[in-house]
């Protein structure tokens, strides 16, 4: 089973389309960020000392947590803002470390981010170095691209782009 979440707090723009794509390509349920209640993890530990991976917080991240132990693959799709994700997919990520080093375990995670930057820009070396270093502390496979996304031409290569990698 495989699950998106897709960043974007803008509706229908080129992460949601480039996610739609993806899922609609591997089957995945996606998850908006936008839509969904998650507030900032608070730091106390309480999900990994008393909460047996549970938060203390209530909100939506319950819901979310669970569809992630289930699932075998997690892409994540976000813009970048600020050379970094967005703070409703980071919020997600935060939330995330409610999660023990089991349920991580034969997971897979794919990362794909776009800008309005060339597909060649260091914001993506950044992003992909980030990445690969979450992962292999996390001990999961792991697959990054990052695509521009500067005009229309350049969504349209960076669909192609996604398409591929669904069917990989």
């Amino acid at each position: 089973m495989e699950i998106v979440i897709a960043g974007s707090p803008r509706k229908g723009m080129y992460s949601d389309r480039l996610a739609e794509a993806y899922a609609g390509l591997t089957g995945a349920e996606i998850i908006y960020a936008r839509s969904v209640s998650v507030n900032p993890c608070h730091g106390c530990g309480w999900c990994r000392s008393k909460g047996e991976g549970r938060c203390v917080q209530k909100d939506d991240m319950p819901e979310i947590l669970e569809k992630v132990r289930k699932a075998d693959r997690i892409a994540i799709f976000s813009p970048i803002y600020w050379w970094q994700l967005t703070a409703q997919t980071k919020l997600i990520i935060d939330r995330l470390y409610a999660m023990s080093e089991e349920d991580w375990k034969g997971k897979a995670l794919t990362f794909v981010v776009n800008g309005a930057a060339e597909d060649d820009d260091r914001e993506f070396d950044i992003l992909r170095e980030q990445f690969a270093e979450m992962t292999g502390f996390l001990g999961t496979g792991y697959r990054f691209l990052g695509v521009g996304t500067t005009d229309d031409k350049a969504f349209e290569n960076a669909l192609m782009k996604v398409k591929e990698l669904a069917l990989k």
